[in-house]
């Protein structure tokens, strides 16, 4: 080879390394990938007392959707977790009785205080690295984890006088009201004679079960950086795995590992907020689709509440302010684009679907 060719191949492949993502090269960290994060189990566990049904699927969607549930019949469980914002409802703080719209656009004075999550996934709350054994029942559920169950957790709003309730009815007098308006529509006879074989099938512990097991179904496992754990390191790009390994690297992976991405516990040593009270740790999965951020709503953007962990020594956290994009754009590899959406044209009430949301 002459040395102008030699000089062209020296130069193309200096092009080449100078056109490499910034970052890409990184150092990574000191344990394979798979020691911090597993996929999703292929299938949701269902508890012992409470065994999957398309019956039961069917009628906890009916009741999901239903704002038959809510004091003044206005309100439903989508109201404040709606497909159209990831299964969240896109507020700071979520509106619940007497409120109109969706989303960011519903008005309203009966504000929740705290941040309203997704439910997408909510069957694995509380999954640990290992797969889970036979007897896995997911939680705990709210931030603050006071629902030990998922069955537990979708009766807490109907009672909620801010959520669901209203002060039109006391705690121990909704659910009562709730059942005699069930019991005098035919179709939910009919669905709740199908999904359970007790002599009175209608009871809140049915109501719960049947909320429980629809919202079992709203599962999300097939995003890139599942492919990426599963092997096809393809899927991800230089500046992606250069932002995983910084978000493992600077101390993330403390609380945010495992298949879902959260330890779901509470650290009272560890407040995200130094003036706010200490919250269970959230799962990243779906994060982009759910802003603003926080148990607070008070970080409108991913990049802002990333932001907010920059130097925390006092949570072992040691960011910069040129890791927060890296990061950013690996936490944007755990989005399933293809996320259940269905949402039912009637419901048995026949009151509008999803409440007053239009």
């Amino acid at each position: 080879m002459d040395k102008q060719a030699v000089l062209i191949v020296l130069i193309s492949l200096s092009f080449l390394s100078g056109c490499e993502e910034p970052g890409a090269s990184a150092d990574t960290p000191s344990e394979p990938y798979t020691s911090f994060f597993t996929p999703l189990p292929e299938a949701a566990v269902f508890p012992a007392d409470n065994a999957f049904s398309v019956e039961k699927v069917q009628l906890g969607e009916a009741l999901f959707w239903d704002p038959i549930l809510s004091g003044r019949m206005n309100v439903s469980c989508a109201t404040c977790h709606h497909p159209d914002h990831g299964w969240a409802d896109g507020r700071m703080f979520s509106i619940g009785v007497d409120g109109a719209g969706l989303g960011p656009r519903r008005s309203g004075l009966a504000e929740t205080p705290f941040h309203s999550p997704s439910v997408l996934n909510v069957a694995f709350t509380g999954i640990e690295q290992t797969e889970p054994s036979d007897g896995f029942v997911s939680g705990g559920y709210f931030w603050d984890l006071r629902a030990g169950t998922l069955e537990a957790q979708a009766i807490d709003p109907i009672r909620s006088e801010v959520e669901m309730r209203s002060s039109d009815f006391l705690e121990d007098e909704i659910m009562p009201a709730i059942l005699n308006r069930l019991m005098l529509i035919p179709e939910y006879q009919r669905l709740f004679g199908l999904a359970f074989d007790d002599e009175d099938p209608i009871t809140e512990a049915n109501i719960a079960k049947a909320l429980a097991t629809y919202q079992r179904t709203l599962i999300t496992q097939r995003t890139r950086f599942d492919r990426f754990l599963a092997g096809d390191e393809s899927v991800l790009t230089g500046a992606e795995i250069t932002g995983l390994n910084k978000f493992i690297n600077g101390g993330c992976t403390d609380c945010h590992s495992g298949p879902m991405l959260a330890d779901n516990e509470i650290d009272p040593a560890k407040p995200i907020q130094i003036d706010k009270p200490a919250v269970r740790t959230p799962s990243l999965r779906n994060v982009e689709l759910t802003p603003p951020y926080m148990h607070d709503g008070s970080r409108a953007t991913l990049g802002d509440a990333i932001a907010l962990y920059e130097d925390r020594e006092d949570l072992d956290i040691t960011l910069e302010d040129d890791d927060f994009g890296d990061i950013e754009r690996f936490l944007r590899t755990l989005t399933d684009n293809d996320f259940p959406s269905q949402i039912p044209e009637t419901v048995p009430s026949q009151l509008p679907v999803g409440g007053d949301i239009l």
